[in-house]
């Protein structure tokens, strides 16, 4: 049973005007450039790195605010609901281990296609750090990372992708076609573009079938969480084999087994599942308002 509060929240999400949208984004990164070129002159490594994450996700946080406040909204009852359905936060697990599945296989076909197209792949993948870790990371800046990546920034993605893109873009196009087209946005937008937007997918149907961004939030949460946990703890687990791209040809039936394990679990899950997405209806126009609002 969802309050009024929250209902009143998705709607509006319905009703934003996306030429306004766009707009203001197109300002938010303007701004947020500005801040994050004066950052890097005045501070270096892994504080020049922090302020910039924690600007991006800042400014979007601070509109939404400023958005649900101007319309009297609870700003928290987005995420009110789907106390019942906490019990699968564990579906982070497979969606992590599809990641490490889709990034294996692909080196594998690459590689009969061209090794050398397999190295650069590997190498790009591996020169991808969002955040420079070493012997000199303070605790203050490893809690900085571990909350703007872990806590931080799956809470402003899911408002964003599965709040705010799901509902207008379902409102305007059906919700099948938003599911695909965020899931597809937040997949462009991370490094493992199949992992990630098979992952927008499932936190989208999740969403729909909560009505809540709860349980999307913590299985974000949860995944970004064990990656930087993963990252921060490299040397102690010795992580050292898998930088080396003869580990992945080598062990070519592990990478089928996670992918097809994994994937398994994704048909299983969208045969259950997706009917939610075929089934889930737009909010009613109600007013002339609304209507211009919807066209807009």
């Amino acid at each position: 049973m969802q309050s009024d509060q929250n209902i009143d929240v998705r709607e509006r999400f319905s009703r934003i005007r996306i030429k306004k949208a766009v707009i203001v984004t197109l300002l938010f990164l303007f701004l947020s450039s500005i801040f994050i070129v004066v950052g890097f002159n005045k501070l270096s490594g892994p504080n020049a790195e922090i302020l910039t994450f924690y600007i991006l996700y800042a400014v979007p946080f601070l509109i939404y605010l400023y958005t649900i406040k101007k319309y009297d909204l609870s700003s928290i009852a987005i995420f009110e609901g789907a106390l019942t359905e906490l019990r699968q936060v564990w579906f982070f697990v497979p969606l992590i281990i599809m990641t490490i599945g889709v990034v294996w296989v692909s080196i594998i076909l690459l590689d009969l296609v061209s090794p050398d197209l397999a190295e650069w792949y590997f190498d790009w993948l591996n020169s991808v750090e969002l955040f420079e870790i070493g012997p000199d990371t303070t605790l203050i800046q490893y809690g900085l990372i571990f909350f703007v990546g872990a806590v931080f920034a799956p809470l402003v993605e899911e408002i964003i992708f599965r709040g705010i893109m799901v509902e207008r873009f379902g409102a305007k196009y059906g919700y099948k076609s938003a599911v695909i087209f965020s899931s597809l946005i937040f997949g462009v937008l991370h490094m493992d573009i199949i992992g990630a937007f098979v992952f927008g997918v499932v936190l989208s149907v999740l969403y729909l079938r909560t009505r809540s961004l709860l349980l999307p939030f913590l299985i974000h949460a949860a995944n970004n969480g064990a990656v930087a946990l993963l990252i921060f703890f490299d040397e102690s687990i010795n992580l050292e084999p898998m930088d080396s791209i003869e580990t992945y040809l080598e062990n070519i039936w592990i990478g089928f087994l996670l992918f097809v394990g994994s994937f398994g679990w994704l048909i299983w899950f969208l045969k259950d599942n997706w009917k939610i997405v075929h089934e889930a209806e737009a909010f009613p126009l109600k007013t002339k308002e609304d209507i211009d609002d919807f066209d807009g």
